[in-house]
């Protein structure tokens, strides 16, 4: 594929994301992302979400194929051998911050092979359109196998999401992440958010 259609097929992406409904920027992280294997990586990732699903609207995750809408990276880092995944999503509560540690807490907690939570960046959207260019930044290499379809979501809207803001929602959410869980990701949170204000680079974020 030439550079000229690449660089079309890219910016169509840019603005069908700008298009979207989200306000939550993820970094997912392994272990070890050089050896996880995109296999493995793959099937942490789907299990993940499938929680998150639950976390967020319970039984009618699996009854209703209620979906958390998201649209998902791969990337490889500079050398091309550090697998990780980018995310965007609209916050299914209406606090985005605690939704950001709920995140890390549960993608920390869900594996051995799973980064801990201060490995993770996820954080509120400050300027959407750093964060598109961000992670679309490796379709230049990738192609259109840095979207990562088949973990994507984008037919939830916000009404629906709303309806599921609730006591059983707020149960389960505690049953998900401690406490103690949530109040170091918290602090991680807080610490990349202050990292992030005073270098304002999103590549931080491929680092460690």
């Amino acid at each position: 594929m030439g550079f000229e259609q690449r660089k079309q097929e890219r910016q169509a992406l840019v603005q069908h994301l700008l298009a979207q409904n989200w306000n939550v920027f993820g970094t997912l992280k392994f272990v070890n992302g050089r050896t996880i294997g995109r296999k493995s990586a793959n099937k942490l990732l789907r299990s993940y979400w499938n929680k998150v699903d639950r976390v967020i609207y319970g039984k009618a995750a699996e009854r209703q194929n209620m979906r958390v809408p998201r649209w998902c990276f791969a990337h490889e880092g500079a050398d091309h051998e550090n697998f990780h995944v980018h995310f965007v999503m609209p916050s299914p509560l209406q606090d985005t911050e605690h939704m950001c540690c709920l995140l890390n807490a549960i993608w920390a907690q869900h594996h051995t092979q799973t980064a801990p939570l201060a490995k993770n960046w996820i954080m509120p959207v400050q300027d959407r359109m750093a964060v598109t260019s961000y992670v679309t930044h490796e379709y230049w290499r990738m192609g259109s196998e840095t979207l990562l379809d088949e973990l994507c979501w984008d037919r939830t809207s916000a009404n629906t999401m709303a309806q599921y803001n609730h006591a059983q929602q707020a149960h389960r959410i505690t049953r998900a992440a401690s406490p103690l869980w949530l109040q170091q990701a918290q602090q991680a949170l807080n610490t990349q958010q202050a990292q992030y204000e005073a270098n304002g680079d999103l590549q931080m974020m491929e680092r460690g």
